[in-house]
């Protein structure tokens, strides 16, 4: 669930990523699946048995639902290799497994049946993970001051692949400058068909430190170590609708309760409606996706393309009058332009309509994923908003299978790697109807542009490491670090 999800620990990404570089430096590379078994030409393919090795957690149906053939089923030729493609990325993007590979044998006395083994290396599915994480908006915000007591520490556990059901079961347990107690749990497969699925969550947090406006395209923050500024209950049900491999829909209801110290009206009178300290409201949001990618953690084919509604304040069992109706959407493709040349686009757009938006919710590009690169330093907030990303990647390490010494588990000592190269141009707009209201601020109501080239790390357990240089139409320019895929 969106509203669930938690930071990745950044220790976790380093010590990971860097060492897997040098190690794959003397790595051959080696075939991440077998060459399906070839038939006469012209000739259509019978699909004989469906065989499953290596999945000793991962229940054989949730295996078959992401498969796009059956037994007994005639494909064309034409289609046989494709069908065999898309069904081993459709199970990586499971995230449940590290490796898929394809086995196909002729079956004896007929050569036009093909028997079919899928072979599975599953990933390690319980993770207690001790978190040291950021409470600054991404890493490069929080390396300008490199202030250690501005993190937060404490326990993750993240059990995926739950009773071999792909069912998420997520507690966190935060402490430190921030902290945070939260509870989650996803089933995705409610029904026989695996159509349907619903999900719940909890989240309590509170924090000394809010911030409170956006002045000079900074955020100003009120610190106040002796109690909170900020208290919040958040619980959410999710309920979701799967009727095809690559499109989902989902309805998500949430109850949302908010504490804030007196200060931030004196220091921010539109900080909230009304001056309300204590402010509860219901949400409704609904999510469309249609999801064509190879792979979704860094996709180099395919598209993308998604549609949310969300109404903030319903009516009742609000105490602030809170109406705030947004509407976003985004497409993505992935264009293979050659063996090594990838051609990566991504626009997303951002429409809100409210009579009275708080500056609690006025938030659109510099927050999360939506940013132009070379602008990771602000943040620009408004109504509407518009993001055009562009990137050309040259794969300079096709992905390659290492093994690492002294490790049994094949779960660690098996994990693939490749390296990108490549280059970017981002396009932003913010619109911000008040803008005169605060005029220190120049980012809104202007065109946002920046430009760089980047090197790209990607390995497994979905770890994805940017390291960019950009330069924004300020002519500010710097080094900066990401962990996720670029587009």
């Amino acid at each position: 669930m969106r509203h669930g999800r938690m930071k990745p620990a950044i220790t976790l990404h380093f010590s990971t990523l860097l060492i897997l570089f040098v190690i794959a430096l003397n790595i051959n590379a080696n075939a991440l699946h077998n060459d399906p078994q070839s038939t006469p030409e012209d000739s259509p393919v019978i699909v004989g048995t469906i065989s499953l090795a290596g999945n000793k957690i991962t229940q054989p149906g949730i295996i078959y639902r992401e498969i796009l053939f059956r037994s007994n089923d005639t494909i064309s030729s034409e289609s046989w290799e494709e069908l065999l493609t898309q069904s081993r990325q459709n199970l990586l993007n499971t995230s449940l497994f590290n490796f898929v590979e394809i086995e196909t044998s002729l079956h004896k006395g007929n050569g036009n049946i093909i028997n079919v083994t899928f072979r599975f290396v599953e990933r390690w599915y319980i993770w207690p993970i001790p978190v040291v994480e950021l409470a600054d908006r991404n890493f490069n915000e929080w390396w300008e001051t490199r202030d250690f007591s501005r993190l937060n520490y404490g326990i993750f556990l993240n059990h995926n692949n739950f009773r071999g059901r792909r069912e998420l079961l997520q507690a966190l347990v935060l402490t430190g400058y921030s902290q945070a107690f939260a509870l989650n749990y996803l089933k995705p497969n409610l029904n026989k068909a695996q159509t349907l699925g619903f999900g719940l969550g909890l989240t309590f947090s509170r924090r000394h430190e809010l911030a409170y406006a956006t002045r000079n395209d900074l955020l100003v923050y009120i610190d106040d170590p002796r109690e909170y500024t900020m208290r919040a209950f958040i619980a959410n049900g999710l309920f979701f609708f799967r009727p095809k491999i690559h499109q989902s829909h989902s309805l998500l209801l949430q109850f949302s309760q908010y504490q804030f110290t007196d200060t931030i009206y004196s220091l921010n009178p539109d900080f909230y409606i009304n001056n309300n300290t204590s402010p509860h409201f219901l949400s409704l949001e609904y999510e469309f996706r249609s999801d064509h990618r190879n792979l979704k953690y860094y996709p180099t084919s395919g598209y993308y393309f998604d549609l949310i509604v969300s109404k903030h304040g319903l009516g009742f069992l609000q105490n602030s009058k809170l109406n705030v109706f947004n509407i976003s959407s985004s497409y993505k493709r992935y264009l293979p332009l050659h063996e090594r040349l990838y051609l990566l686009t991504g626009a997303t757009a951002k429409l809100s309509f409210s009579s009275q938006q708080p500056y609690f919710m006025s938030r659109s590009l510099g927050y999360m994923y939506d940013f132009v690169r070379g602008y990771e330093y602000y943040v620009v907030d408004g109504m509407h908003a518009g993001l055009l990303k562009t990137n050309l990647k040259y794969q300079i390490l096709k992905p390659v299978v290492l093994q690492l010494p002294l490790i049994r588990s094949e779960k660690f000592s098996k994990l693939h790697l490749s390296l990108f190269l490549g280059i970017h141009s981002d396009i932003g707009f913010v619109i911000e109807p008040g803008k005169n209201k605060n005029s220190a601020n120049r980012l809104p109501n202007r065109l946002l542009w920046g430009n760089g080239i980047g090197f790209d790390i990607v390995t497994y357990y979905d770890q994805v490491m940017r390291m960019e240089y950009s330069v924004n139409h300020f002519g500010e320019h710097g080094f900066f670090v990401h962990f996720l895929a670029p587009i």
